[in-house]
């Protein structure tokens, strides 16, 4: 049977005991003590009373045996009738979503008899089971009494979070929200966690979050920036590939497109936007003609004529410096140094639909782009790129324009965080190159996901979650003026 259980790590414990602002002699409670790691961490500071209850009969026998001078029943705490309030309360509440809470019938426990308690009627009916428990522990509280709590940092955009947030600050002040990363539960299930201390009585206030990551032992304080978008990876961008912009011309309308009758010799294929092309390769794309001179074509009358005519035109626009001190030195102003373009290319400036492409044509890629060349399998690389979790990282590190663009730098790429592909295993590396291969080959946007929920196995945050967080931060960015 699922009891919704997921054991807190004693150094997490240790933590969440240690934010109490209790007096000696505290009643503490936690309601749902599993296998003790609370009760440990209270029992070390030797200055509280301890209570607690248990509703799975075995681990209360296994764990209450280990704790001879704290008061612990073998009972449901939602369905305790208690006079007893208590000065501070910690937990880590079981998460059981909404559907399967009427599973839990052979322990007396079922959703009409929750939503027809009094005390619960200003839950949703689609509440998770942990917040019922929040809500009962709140009416245990005595007056500024202080509960620390432990539980799915998704109630803060779930649509049911909206319903419990209204009655939880009916009755206490938020005091510290605490998001938590890292190896967090005993057994490191992967979920993205928040730490709340809340007043009773006390006036809801705004609280600045704050961003902690347990790793190797140790909770580190971590800026706001990298908690964001902290998926738990260890390779940076370096280590996968490397960026650089396109070609920058200096002078778009002598460059790209030139009116040079008849003459195409002296062009090569150029993508200039991502209005050019579909979908994630640049096979088929619609592509411009860039004007490249050299000691073949440059004496041609067409070129020498187009050549001159442009000429005179800079050095009366006055716009273009870095060309007019070429012509006033008289250098080959003319002259573009192409470089090799095959690779990724990523368009800086976003709107909706992020994407990286694959270039591995003979196309020059414009200053529009980015180009990033893999450093390891070139489809690897490319599933590496095309995920919700890189896309997150992105959206969080870019900087808003206004109706809804988005522009990413290249020091935001290079930012980029990956899991190591060593780890995979062989037939996940298989398919995330196959994955790939459909992706450039078909342009199906649906194979992100494909690729997200592999990558998902190596990340810090699960799929379900880093998927909904990634298309809401887009929806609300592409819902701004």
């Amino acid at each position: 049977m699922d009891l919704g259980q997921i054991f807190t790590g004693d150094i997490t414990a240790d933590f969440m005991v240690s934010l109490f602002t209790l007096k000696n002699d505290a009643k503490v409670l936690d309601p749902c003590f599993g296998d003790g790691a609370f009760l440990r961490a209270l029992e070390k500071r030797q200055q509280y009373r301890i209570y607690g209850y248990e509703i799975d009969q075995k681990l209360y026998e296994d764990t209450h045996k280990n704790f001879n001078n704290c008061v612990l029943r073998n009972k449901d705490f939602l369905k305790v009738s208690s006079k007893v309030k208590y000065d501070g309360i910690i937990m880590n509440p079981p998460y059981i979503r909404h559907e399967r809470i009427d599973d839990l019938s052979c322990f007396g426990i079922n959703k009409e008899e929750l939503m027809q308690d009094p005390l619960f009627h200003a839950l949703p009916s689609t509440a998770n089971l942990y917040m019922y428990f929040i809500i009962k522990a709140v009416s245990l509280l005595k007056r500024n009494g202080e509960m620390i709590v432990i539980f799915p940092g998704s109630w803060l955009n779930a649509q049911n979070g909206n319903r419990f947030q209204t009655a939880l600050y009916a009755s206490c002040g938020l005091e510290r929200q605490i998001h938590i990363t890292g190896n967090v539960f005993r057994k490191n299930p992967l979920v993205d966690v928040v730490i709340l201390k809340l007043i009773k009585g006390r006036k809801g206030r705004p609280v600045a979050p704050e961003y902690i990551k347990l790793s190797d032992g140790v909770l580190t304080n971590i800026n706001r920036e990298y908690a964001v978008t902290d998926t738990g990876f260890q390779k940076n961008f370096s280590s996968v590939c490397t960026a650089r912009r396109g070609l920058t011309t200096g002078c778009n309308k002598f460059f790209i497109n030139p009116q040079l009758s008849g003459n195409i010799s002296c062009t090569r294929p150029i993508i200039s936007t991502p209005k050019q092309i579909t979908g994630y390769s640049t096979k088929g794309a619609a592509i411009d003609r860039l004007l490249v001179i050299d000691q073949n074509n440059k004496n041609e009358k067409a070129v020498c004529e187009y050549l001159m005519k442009w000429e005179k035109n800079i050095l009366r626009e006055g716009r273009s410096k870095t060309l007019i001190s070429k012509i006033k030195d008289h250098k080959e102003w003319y002259h573009l140094p192409l470089f090799d373009c095959r690779g990724i290319i990523f368009s800086y400036i976003i709107r909706s639909d992020m994407k990286f492409i694959l270039n591995d044509s003979d196309y020059i890629i414009r200053d529009n782009f980015y180009i990033c060349q893999p450093l390891i399998d070139k489809w690897l690389c490319f599933a590496l790129l095309n995920n919700y979790y890189t896309y997150y990282q992105l959206e969080c590190m870019g900087k808003k324009y206004g109706a809804g663009l988005l522009k990413i730098q290249r020091y935001d790429i290079e930012k980029l965080m990956f899991p190591d592909t060593d780890e995979f295993s062989d037939d996940n590396r298989e398919y995330l190159r196959k994955l790939a291969r459909r992706l450039a080959e078909t342009g199906d946007r649906r194979i992100i996901k494909e690729i997200t929920l592999v990558i998902s196995g190596y990340a810090s945050i699960p799929y379900d979650r880093i998927e909904y967080i990634y298309e809401t931060t887009v929806a609300n960015r592409l819902e701004e003026k």
